[in-house]
């Protein structure tokens, strides 16, 4: 299987939960890598088309799809559209190390808008945050969106919601949560969790 390789070259704040788009480059923010089958790229138009098997990195971030289109406006920000082929789902994975935090996001379709910083799941979507390996929050939708700039987040059911058209929510006590963080702090000797994702 062919693979194209494309190593920080589109300044891409990709889907990230935690966007960091149209900020200057700092010294340690990280690369954006994507693996894909095939790409083409129209510099004139600014626009970039990943096809088969994409997986998409950035830091502790990782996107899988079957299909990543990225367009650059007129004003310099980074628009991007994730989808997948019947009976799949865009994924979503973030770690958060210092809190022992996992994110892992899934919809039938994922958007980001560069000039916003707001990522959309589009149809079946599932956010799910978990501590120290202990799932803490659910939020299911048939949209789910995340703005970065304001770190909100908002749900719409609707007829691909998974649960009958409604918005369901899970959300753990807060002692629930301070437990699930003191035994990771405890068995990672008060380090951040390692890594689970895998890069290259």
């Amino acid at each position: 299987m062919k693979k194209v390789l494309l190593l920080s070259a589109l300044s891409l704040c990709s889907f990230s939960l935690l966007a960091h788009a149209q900020t200057p480059k700092k010294a340690d923010e990280s690369e954006t890598l994507i693996l894909s089958d095939s790409l083409s790229y129209d510099d004139a138009n600014k626009t970039s088309n990943f096809k088969g098997n994409v997986i998409l990195t950035r830091g502790l971030m990782r996107l899988t799809a079957d299909d990543v289109n990225l367009k650059e406006d007129a004003k310099g920000f980074q628009h991007a559209v994730a989808t997948v082929s019947p009976n799949k789902k865009v994924t979503i994975y973030e770690e958060r190390p210092e809190n022992y935090e996992t994110i892992h996001a899934e919809g039938l379709k994922a958007t980001y808008n560069g000039e916003t910083e707001v990522v959309q799941l589009l149809g079946q979507s599932i956010v799910t945050r978990s501590v120290c390996g202990k799932v803490v929050d659910v939020l299911r939708g048939d949209v789910v969106r995340y703005n970065s700039k304001k770190g909100t987040y908002s749900a719409d059911g609707g007829p691909n919601s998974p649960d009958r058209g409604r918005v369901r929510s899970i959300i753990q006590a807060r002692s629930q949560v301070d437990t699930a963080v003191a035994e990771c702090r405890k068995r990672y000797n008060g380090k951040p969790m390692p890594s689970n994702i895998k890069k290259g």
